[in-house]
């Protein structure tokens, strides 16, 4: 990955990119492309193929129902910034394990 093909991809997207995000994206970018290509590597010869999808119209009805509190979702992470859970990893540019 490129600055001038991610630049292409933002454009086609319909993103604005500044120099600066240019700078810090590409790398990221490629990251993300390289953990995808592990999954083209992965023997899939003995996994059967879906028998059939599931069309909208057998989805269940999205009801609104009283979920956990952002309190108590953070209590069950192990590290929170600023009301958030933080992620850390290859893509964050961090080696720490979330």
């Amino acid at each position: 990955m490129d600055k001038k093909t991610l630049r292409h991809i933002a454009r086609l997207s319909r993103i604005s990119l500044t120099d600066e995000e240019l700078e810090k994206f590409t790398p990221q970018m490629q990251t993300i492309l390289d953990s995808a290509k592990v999954l083209q590597e992965i023997n899939t010869n003995n996994v059967k193929p879906m028998k059939r999808h599931i069309p909208f119209s057998q989805l269940r009805e999205d009801i609104p129902e009283i979920s956990l509190t952002q309190e108590d979702v953070l209590k069950n992470a192990k590290y929170t910034e600023n009301g958030y859970i933080k992620v850390f990893g290859k893509i964050f540019d961090s080696d720490q394990d979330s």
